[in-house]
């Protein structure tokens, strides 16, 4: 290859842009063939400087989407906490407002003295009414009202249900040289207390505040209540060792303790039916289970 030649293919290849002689060779015919590096390596080089803008907006858009799905979150929860605050708004100044009071249950007070008592305002939201101090004062006030529930009918109704006290049992005081009688509900609430013996009621001699005596009272109540044990007319339990009954105010049963009572009820109910006269007056000792004797009143 003369000077010449190579001068022009010296110049050819900086046309080209072949700037390292090594990557040519001469080919048989004389002329220079050109391998311009690894076209891999360059595509990739290409490919590598392409993908960061693509990254970067990739990055940018997940950024976008997030701020989006938050402010959305946002727009909603503010959405919300104004419906609500409308829905609260319109129950309280427009639904569940009392119309109407009305009383059922009692048979000893008139509906319109309960509701004055109570006086619930009309035109007022249903749920500001105070039913639990309610239901504490009426039994409180009036002497026989056992119970009272007062509870909301939605949705615009306040209904107050009355159970009334029914005199069921009386209590025994001596004060000084006279005799006074207590009478107390079917939950032992104290109605009234007067000088007379009462009628019909049954005598309790217990002491109501202590749970003990309470407890053992309510249990022997739950015993007598079968028919066989009708006629019985004072129960004591007052003392605990010495728990006795009395039936048709002539007859003294001692049961001791409530060790065996059921066993005890059972001897002391077949000596009065069977062994006794209904004219008989005295006292059957029942405190040792197994046996039950009478001694008749001298």
């Amino acid at each position: 290859m003369g000077k010449n030649e190579r001068r022009n293919s010296t110049q050819n290849m900086k046309k080209a842009g072949v700037t390292h002689p090594s990557k040519t060779v001469s080919a048989p015919n004389g002329k220079f063939i050109q391998y311009p590096g690894n076209p891999q390596q360059e595509m990739a080089g290409r490919k590598t400087l392409k993908a960061r803008p693509a990254e970067e907006n990739q990055r940018k858009s997940r950024k976008t989407i997030r701020k989006q799905k938050a402010r959305h979150r946002l727009t909603t929860a503010v959405l919300v906490i104004i419906l609500l605050a409308i829905c609260l708004f319109i129950s309280l100044k427009v639904l569940f407002i009392v119309r109407q009071v009305e009383v059922e249950g009692t048979a000893r007070y008139d509906a319109v003295e309960i509701t004055n008592y109570c006086a619930i305002p009309l035109e007022e939201n249903i749920f500001k009414i105070d039913t639990k101090t309610l239901e504490e004062a009426l039994p409180q006030e009036f002497t026989y009202v056992e119970k009272a529930v007062v509870s909301r009918k939605l949705p615009d109704k306040i209904l107050i249900t009355i159970t009334d006290s029914v005199p069921t049992y009386y209590g025994e005081t001596l004060d000084g040289e006279m005799y006074t009688y207590t009478i107390y509900s079917q939950n032992f609430k104290k109605l009234t207390a007067q000088a007379a013996p009462p009628q019909g009621l049954t005598g309790i001699s217990a002491n109501l505040e202590d749970e003990t005596s309470r407890k053992t009272l309510l249990t022997m109540i739950d015993k007598l209540a079968r028919p066989e044990y009708a006629g019985v007319t004072k129960i004591s339990v007052s003392d605990m060792q010495e728990i006795s009954l009395t039936y048709d105010n002539r007859v003294t049963i001692q049961l001791g303790t409530m060790l065996d009572m059921d066993y005890k009820l059972k001897m002391s109910f077949h000596v009065l039916t069977n062994e006794l006269l209904e004219t008989d007056r005295g006292t059957i000792n029942s405190t040792q289970a197994g046996s039950a004797i009478f001694q008749p009143e001298k």
